[in-house]
């Protein structure tokens, strides 16, 4: 394809705005996307702040002993799901404030059996935890026909959650030894979540990557540029995905989900910035 006849510097003014109303659409998206996973894995590895072992624990699994002063700060799957930015925080949030206070507090104390019906825990008057995955998860997470019935919090969407169901996934694995150090056994997502979060990536991020792919294929860059950044967005894509698979059996693969997800953000931006610049002031530094 001759992309010189398809120069964005030649397009109307009104493809111009789409164009880069578009851009300025998806960019901040994505950088909201990285906050997103800056929020949902920080702690995965039961310390604050976003490290490689947080990656470990959340696409490998990770065993780690914390001492009796040490704070633990551990995410269960349903913790880490209902927290900002969470798969389940949408339908969490239908309750209303009180429900994710309830829940959240909950799940931070431990998620102990005897709080799991006490209504109060955080502030006067929030539903207990049993109440407010009776709400908001009963309805998918029951073992008769719900949508998530792999993942059952009780026998039918009209019954009680049960606390032994639900602590599948709202309790950690904590073994406190004599001394009373703790091991915590940190273990990565299901395969059904796993299988859920990729098909939800696969179907939108290379959309976007491409089309963004394609606006760069039509700057008035030269040719080596463009083969050699063009292909890089999708290629860190690709990695980034295949590598929350193989990082399950290969441990050392979390570097390559790391490396990925800083390839494909960095080139990203700046075949925005080059598309931007080539719509708008094209005629100054482009190549004829």
């Amino acid at each position: 394809m001759n992309w010189d006849a398809l120069r964005l510097v030649r397009l109307s003014l009104p493809a111009k705005l789409l164009i880069t109303l578009l851009l300025l659409t998806i960019g901040p998206g994505y950088l909201c996307g990285t906050a997103n996973i800056y929020f949902k894995h920080q702690n995965a590895d039961g310390e604050p702040g976003m490290t490689v072992d947080d990656l470990r624990a959340a696409f490998h699994g990770m065993t780690r002993t914390f001492q009796p002063e040490d704070k633990i700060i551990v995410n269960s799957q349903m913790l880490a799901e209902v927290r900002p930015g969470g798969g389940m925080r949408e339908y969490l949030d239908r309750g209303g404030e009180p429900a994710v206070r309830g829940l959240i507090t909950w799940l931070e104390n431990a998620a102990k059996e005897e709080e799991f019906a006490q209504e109060g825990l955080a502030e006067s008057g929030d539903p207990s935890a049993q109440a407010v995955i009776k709400a908001q998860c009963i309805e998918c997470h029951h073992a008769d026909g719900g949508d998530i019935e792999e993942i059952p919090y009780a026998a039918t969407g009209t019954d009680d959650p049960e606390y032994k169901l639900v602590m599948v996934t709202a309790k950690p694995k904590i073994t406190r030894e004599p001394s009373g150090v703790q091991t915590v056994e940190i273990k990565p997502p299901s395969t059904a979540r796993l299988v859920h979060v990729t098909h939800a990536h696969v179907m939108t991020v290379p959309v976007f990557t491409f089309v963004v792919g394609v606006l760069f294929l039509m700057t008035g860059l030269p040719q080596g540029v463009k083969l050699l950044l063009g292909p890089l967005p999708m290629l860190g894509v690709l990695l980034d995905i295949s590598g929350w698979w193989i990082a399950r059996y290969f441990e050392s693969f979390i570097y390559v989900i790391g490396a990925a997800g800083g390839l494909h953000g960095a080139t990203y931006a700046l075949q925005i910035l080059c598309i931007l610049g080539s719509l708008w002031f094209g005629r100054r530094g482009e190549v004829h």
